[in-house]
This record gives C-alpha cells, sequence and structure tokens, in this order.
C-alpha cells in the first residue's frame, strides 16, 4: 500500500448532521492508491457521529474519546497520526481531496509552515443582515492577509514540531496562526494547472446567531492573547477606518458597513456581560447552519 500523501484530522463532537458530507467531499476524486490517513476523533458523542463516520469511511481510524473537547480530541488525533502534511479541519466544512493535495504540495515548500485553501462561504441561506456582514468581513486584513484557519488548515513537518501541543482555547486556529510570522504561512488559490482551491464555510444563518458566534470568538481571541499572540504578533488592528473604506470601494454599501459596525459592537457587549457577571465561557455553535 502506498504511504498517504497527508493526513486529515476531524475533530466532532455531535456532528451526525454533517460528518457524512465532510468526509464525502473529503474523498472526492481521491483514488484507492492515494487516499489520505483520515482520523475522525469523535469526542463526547451522544449521536450517531461515530457509527456515520465508520460507515462513510471504513478505512478511516475513528476514535470514540469521552470527553467533549476539541483541543483534547485534535490532540489525541494528533498523536496517533503519523502522514505529513497534516491538515486540522472542522467536520461543517467543506474540503475535497483535491484542494487539500495541492495545499499539501505548498506545505512541502521550504520555509512553508502552515497553509490552506481559500475561504469561500455559501451565504445563500443566511438572512439580510448575515449577507451584509460578509459582505464587509471578507475584505478585512484579517481574511487577505495570508488567513491560517476558518474552519481548515495544513502544518508541515517543521510547523508541527513548532506547536506542539494544542492548548485549551476556543480559538484553536487563532493559536495556530499566530505561531507563524507572514512568511511562513500561504494560502492556496489555485494548483499546478490552474485549478481553484478552497473550502466552504456556511456560516451563521440569521443575526442573532451570529452575534453568538462573534461573542465566542471574543472568548477565544482573549484565551490566545493570555497565551502569547507569538510569531505573528497579534493583535493587528482591526476595522479601522481605511479597512472599511476598502469594503466600501469594494462595493459594501452603507447599509453593509452599518449592519457589520451594529453586529460587532452587539456581539462585544455580549461578550463583555458575561464576563462582567462572572459567567464561565461556553463553547456556542450554530446548530441551524449544520442542518
Amino acid at each position: 500500500m502506498n504511504e498517504p500523501p497527508f493526513s486529515v484530522i476531524i475533530p466532532a463532537h455531535n456532528e451526525a448532521a454533517v460528518i457524512g458530507r465532510c468526509l464525502s467531499k473529503l474523498l472526492e476524486g481521491a483514488s484507492a492508491e492515494a487516499l489520505p490517513e483520515v482520523i475522525i476523533a469523535a469526542n463526547g458523542c451522544s449521536d450517531e457521529t461515530v457509527a456515520i463516520a465508520r460507515e462513510v469511511a471504513p478505512f478511516a481510524t475513528v476514535l470514540d474519546l469521552p470527553a467533549g473537547s476539541k483541543v483534547i480530541a485534535m490532540n489525541e488525533g494528533n498523536r496517533l497520526a503519523e502522514a505529513v502534511p497534516r491538515f486540522f479541519l472542522d467536520a461543517d466544512i467543506l474540503c475535497s481531496y483535491a484542494s487539500l493535495a495541492a495545499t499539501a504540495r505548498v506545505l512541502r515548500r521550504p520555509g512553508v509552515m502552515a497553509a490552506s485553501p481559500e475561504l469561500r462561504m455559501d451565504l445563500s441561506k443566511c438572512d439580510q443582515w448575515v449577507k451584509s456582514y460578509y459582505k464587509v468581513w471578507l475584505t478585512q486584513p484579517y481574511v487577505r492577509d495570508r488567513l491560517v484557519g476558518s474552519g481548515v488548515y495544513g502544518l508541515s513537518a517543521e510547523g508541527l514540531s513548532k506547536i506542539g501541543e494544542i492548548p485549551a482555547t476556543f480559538a484553536d486556529d487563532t493559536w495556530v496562526r499566530t505561531r507563524f510570522s507572514y512568511d511562513q504561512r500561504r494560502n492556496v488559490s489555485y494548483d499546478e494547472d490552474g485549478n481553484s482551491v478552497y473550502f466552504t464555510v456556511s456560516p451563521p444563518r440569521t443575526a442573532s446567531d451570529l452575534v453568538k458566534i462573534e461573542a465566542r470568538r471574543r472568548v477565544g481571541s482573549e484565551q490566545v492573547a493570555l497565551l502569547g499572540w507569538g510569531a505573528d504578533g497579534e493583535q493587528k488592528r482591526l476595522n479601522s477606518f481605511s479597512d472599511l473604506r476598502t469594503a466600501r470601494a469594494e462595493g459594501a454599501s452603507v447599509v453593509d458597513l452599518g449592519t457589520y459596525l451594529t453586529l460587532k459592537a452587539t456581539a462585544l457587549v455580549k461578550y463583555r456581560w458575561r464576563k462582567l457577571r462572572g459567567k464561565a465561557p461556553v463553547w456556542t455553535r450554530d446548530l441551524a447552519a449544520r442542518s
């Protein structure tokens, strides 16, 4: 049997609604001679995640971990995996074998330690406020400045050695990205033949769900700040007037900008109010987008 061209670790907590389509997309176009090493790290599941994963990807290693912890699941999967480059893929993300293979080739280049395919958003089921928000968000430096994360990222052997074990944080992707300098990261938009390389995110469908997710992201950013921003020196200025002007120049309307700023501010208030009341951080995810 040929050596796997790369490995993929998929942490999954009660992801029965999406794990099948995630794996089907991942295996799309993969030949039997070049299957990736796939580890589904199911954690704290009380649904059919494990059974579905074993049915869709019988060759994969499927863990059934008792603790419902994404970080523990990722670290356990990483401990067991052998092939490099190595990808960490969220169960609700769609990314094809071809896109990961193209990104893996980039990760084999000298000096490249972390990489992701190009981010695409499926906004077809979102309300108008969410669409307005992402019309601005997609123009921001955070997204365009060699973004690594937001659902999938890959690491070279050197990159894996650099990060070691992922610490307890809601924002594993932010923590990983900030371990690497700009020159060590890559976004991959096209393969060697000019084919598009990308992954697809299904964002929250409603403004209220988006605010919950944004508040959680603020918790994650705070956790990463306490751990230390790392090589990237984060957190760069966000949402400056210049950035918003860029969004406007690229087609965002005044309503889009107003919606973006309002939802950001609402999430900030929600985050600070919860913190003021001394409530422990809670992992929030959007179940509607998983249906």
